[in-house]
């Protein structure tokens, strides 16, 4: 079973509040993007080749002239098979087009807590080609772009909604995530976590495993492992000065585990980033 934790790296939109990427992945790679999740909506168009996305318990395949929409907070991981892949990725985070607008105020955060349902794959050639304008015009800083955002939202409410839920659903596995990444650097427990949130361990580790594929502390040493890895591309801090920032109390268990993970010392990725 893969494992899922939030990506640490912080994401740099452009003054529209969207990003854009382009994928030309050769023949021979087999994966797109590793497990994880995070904050913000993404759009993925596959140009050519086909891409095999894990997103929560479902896998769906992605063909050439599709979108797949990738909704926040919401874990997926990405393979292809042998041939060459080609894909254009947008990204924005909801909650930076919230107003006071009653429209806004009725959708955007229905979108960004998980109460609207859209379809997985889209296909329809308007939704498409709104993707593409916003796409084709991401460089531009300016209002327009935002309003294409706005669209892009528009058609995806009205054409490609599955199910819409009106009351926020209680997401407990969300809630114990998000906590223990706000204070990975503490000590924390299984104790200490069903304490917080009022469960049992048995049953707070059988819920965290099943959206997971991680018990509790094992995703929190992986969140601290991910966190340590940004940080040694940093050359103010040494790998003990790491290993406290990220809550390992002994360098040297640190080192081990980081091993254990990776594959490499932690001096060895230093070096790395060096070179």
């Amino acid at each position: 079973m893969a494992y899922y934790v939030k990506e640490p790296t912080l994401t740099v939109y452009t003054a529209t509040a969207i990003k854009v990427l382009h994928f030309d992945l050769p023949k021979g790679w087999d994966i797109c993007f590793h497990p994880h999740w995070h904050e913000r909506m993404e759009l993925i168009r596959v140009h050519q080749g086909e891409m095999i996305i894990e997103l929560g318990s479902n896998t769906v395949t992605l063909h050439a002239g599709e979108i797949i929409l990738l909704p926040p907070r919401v874990p997926h991981k990405g393979n292809f098979r042998d041939c060459e892949l080609i894909y254009d990725v947008l990204m924005f985070d909801v909650r930076s087009f919230y107003n006071d607008s009653k429209i806004c105020k009725a959708h955007l955060p229905a979108i960004y807590d998980g109460r609207v349902q859209f379809e997985t794959i889209i296909q329809k050639s308007e939704t498409i080609r709104c993707f593409d304008a916003i796409y084709e015009n991401a460089e531009k800083d300016s209002l327009e772009v935002v309003g294409m955002i706005y669209c892009l939202l528009a058609h995806l409410l009205e054409h490609h909604v599955v199910d819409y839920k009106n009351e926020p659903k209680q997401d407990i596995v969300r809630e114990i995530a998000l906590y223990i990444e706000a204070n990975f650097a503490q000590e924390l427990s299984i104790a200490s976590l069903c304490t917080k949130f009022g469960y049992s361990e048995a049953h707070l580790s059988r819920k965290f495993k099943e959206v997971t594929g991680l018990a509790p502390m094992k995703y929190l040493e992986i969140y601290r492992l991910e966190i340590a890895l940004k940080m040694l591309e940093n050359r103010e801090y040494n790998v003990s000065e790491i290993a406290r920032h990220c809550g390992f109390n002994d360098s040297n268990y640190f080192t081990r585990r980081f091993k254990a993970h990776y594959g490499l010392l932690p001096s060895q990725v230093r070096k790395q980033y060096r070179s």
